[in-house]
Order: structure tokens, then C-alpha cells, then sequence
């Protein structure tokens, strides 16, 4: 279900009104919430422990936090995430923040929309293992319910449940948590949405026009709230959030790894090689390495990518020319830009970053502060 961003505080106040308190009324980006998890705060409560519990896989090495660490904007500062059985998974992790502003959740799986879809990923995906539940079910399920928090708490919020510790109730309370991850406090905010003038620097400013200009196209994929909406249409008038950016072509004919191809994994479409979901450009102060696949160390590398209008790799596996990539978006096609003019856009980039979120403790683990139930 969609629904409007913005509050209408005259209305009957009802549980979807209550999350919609926690958008600023100035925000009018659509949100996404799905009609099968009903949000409430006791969820989202009892959610930010399952998500720092250890206990949630297999072998009790990891949790959902191990790859979404709040110190990294909820990612985990890694080129892959690693798995509980220690394997690399197949993406760079994420942020967990403002994701109720996606129409999309991953990168090259258009079917996810909502946090209740995505969840099953981490939980349940076997090649690689990332938590471990499949055909361990019952295994965690019964370790977890011996808590006598869980025990007590889920029957509670799920009274017409049959069994109150069933999978999707632990998941709607993870997902409610996750969903309350919300940072509207960067210098950017600060400057277009509070009008306070001293936000930006006079540097950040001169990249904020860089950024907005034809000269580089960004905010023609970056837009709105995330900065990940595109306003790139296809020939039907539909949004384009998956694009090719010519980061590989190993094969000289638009090829990208055979373990990590993009949205064609879906599709099966050629069109759809290297395709990958447009990222949000929100705290990029924290959550570097950079693309889908952890493959740019910083900012910089990742202008230059744009700036030559693709990435060239000269040895290796995967060496190619992506800037001769075929299923290349055409915007991708190279800028000029000094030294300086890097450097300013750089810092409009870091701009949308709101350290607040790293330190909220509304969002860290509560098993710091009790102990005995980790």
C-alpha cells in the first residue's frame, strides 16, 4: 500500500497515521507500507532486539545487525557482508535507512517492495548462507522462544495468533523496527527544508549546482527524499530505477560477472545485463565502499567512473571497457570537471549525511544495556 507522506493531522488518528508522525510534514515523498504487517511501536520495540540478536542464525554467530551496524549508517563497511558460515554474500549491504521511501529494496530483484519481502533473503537464502534459517526453523525458533522477553511479549501483540512465535511474527516485528530507521537531519535537509543558509558550505553549494546541472546528470537518477528516484522514464512514461552505469563489460559485448549480472538474473532479458537499482546518495559519510559490489573504495573513484563515462579494468577476471558497454545508459557517456569542481561536488555529496542516525538510542542494541539476554 502507498501512502502519502505528508500528515493530515485533522483526520482520525489511525495506526498507518501514528508511523506517518514520524515523517517531517515537509516531506512529501510517497511511502511504502505494507497492507499484511499493521505497524505499532510495541512491534518495533520488540523488533530492535530480534535485529541485534545473535540468536536469530544458525549458529549464533550473526545477527541482522552484523551486516547493518548503525555505526555504518546500518551497513557493515565491507565490499560483501560475510555470512554466519563465513561465506561473502552477493552485494555490497545497504543502508537501513529511509527505506520506507523505496519502491524498490535490492539490487537486481525488482519483485521486493516491502521490508516483509525482503527479509526472507538474509533469512532464508542458501547460496550463499547469510542467516540460516532454512531447514532450521524450528531449531531457532525454539531457542529464541526460551526468552522469557520474547515469550512474554509476542502473544501480546499477536493475541489472535495460533502460535504467536510463528516466523512471519518475528519478521513483522524486525521489519516494523526497521522501518523507524528515518534521518531527515543532514546539512542538506537543514539548508532546503529548514532554510537555514550556514548549512552548506560555500563549497558544498558550488557542488549542489554541479550536481543539479545538465552538464552532469546526476539528479536525473538521484531524486527525491533518497536521492534514489530516478526521474529517467521509459517509453511508457514508467520510472527506470534499474540502470546500467558501464561499471564492466568482460565479454566485449556488455558482459558483467556471471555470479553477479544484474536484474537479467530476473528477467532473463539481455537488455537487463548490468542493471542494478539505483542507490540512495543518504549518509554516503558512512557507508563506504561504494556500487553494488563494494567495488569503489571512495567518492572519487566513483566521479571518475561517471567522469570517463564508465570503468575501464585493464587486468583480471573481469577486465574490459565498460565505457563500451552496449546496455550502457546513454547519460553515462562522460563530463568534464577540474580538480576543484570534484572536490566541491564531493562535498554536496557528504552533505546528505545525518550522524544522528549512527548515534539515535531509539536505533542501537539494546543487549548493550541488558546483558542477560544476549
Amino acid at each position: 500500500m502507498l501512502f502519502s507522506g505528508a500528515c493530515n493531522h485533522k483526520k482520525k488518528k489511525t495506526v498507518v497515521d501514528n508511523f506517518s508522525d514520524l515523517i517531517p510534514a515537509n516531506i512529501k515523498d510517497s511511502i511504502y507500507l505494507s497492507a499484511s504487517n499493521t505497524y505499532s511501536p510495541e512491534k518495533a520495540k520488540l523488533g530492535r532486539y530480534f535485529f541485534y540478536d545473535r540468536r536469530m542464525s544458525v549458529n549464533q554467530a550473526k545477527s541482522c545487525s552484523s551486516c547493518h551496524d548503525p555505526s555504518y549508517s546500518f551497513t557493515d563497511g565491507y565490499r560483501r557482508s560475510i555470512g554466519a558460515l563465513g561465506d561473502n554474500v552477493q552485494h555490497n549491504a545497504p543502508a537501513l535507512i529511509n527505506i520506507v521511501f523505496n519502491k524498490y529494496l535490492t539490487a537486481a530483484d525488482s519483485t521486493l517492495h516491502f521490508p516483509e519481502q525482503q527479509i526472507n533473503n538474509p533469512m532464508f537464502h542458501c547460496n550463499p548462507v547469510e542467516l540460516g534459517w532454512t531447514g532450521n526453523e524450528t531449531i531457532i525458533t525454539g531457542r529464541l522462544n526460551k526468552d522469557s522477553l520474547y515469550s512474554r511479549q509476542l502473544p501480546l501483540l499477536f493475541p489472535g495468533s495460533r502460535d504467536a512465535f510463528s516466523l512471519k511474527n518475528i519478521q513483522d516485528c524486525i521489519t516494523s523496527f526497521v522501518k523507524t530507521i528515518l534521518c531527515f537531519n543532514a546539512p542538506y535537509d537543514k539548508y532546503v527544508y529548514n532554510k537555514d543558509s550556514s548549512a552548506l558550505s560555500a563549497s558544498a553549494i558550488k557542488g549542489m549546482k554541479l550536481f543539479f546541472s545538465d552538464k552532469l546528470h546526476c539528479s536525473n537518477c538521484h531524486a527525491g527524499i533518497n536521492f534514489s528516484t530516478p526521474l529517467i522514464t521509459d517509453k511508457n512514461g514508467n520510472k527506470e530505477y534499474y540502470q546500467n552505469t558501464g561499471l564492466y563489460n568482460i565479454d566485449c559485448k556488455g558482459g558483467y560477472p556471471a555470479n553477479d549480472a544484474g536484474l537479467i538474473e530476473l528477467t532473463k532479458q539481455a537488455a537487463d545485463m548490468g542493471k542494478y537499482k539505483i542507490p540512495t546518495l543518504r549518509n554516503l559519510a558512512f557507508t563506504a565502499p561504494y556500487l553494488h559490489d563494494g567495488s569503489a573504495p571512495d567518492l572519487a573513484t566513483v566521479i571518475n567512473m561517471y567522469q570517463y563515462g564508465g570503468r575501464a579494468i585493464a587486468t583480471g577476471v573481469n577486465k574490459g571497457d565498460g565505457r563500451k558497454n552496449p546496455f550502457k545508459n546513454p547519460l553515462i557517456c562522460g563530463f568534464n570537471i577540474t580538480v576543484d569542481e570534484k572536490k566541491d561536488l564531493i562535498n554536496f555529496l557528504l552533505s546528505f549525511s545525518d550522524s544522528s542516525v549512527c548515534h539515535n538510542p531509539s536505533f542501537s542494541n539494546p543487549f548493550l544495556i541488558d546483558e542477560t539476554r544476549r
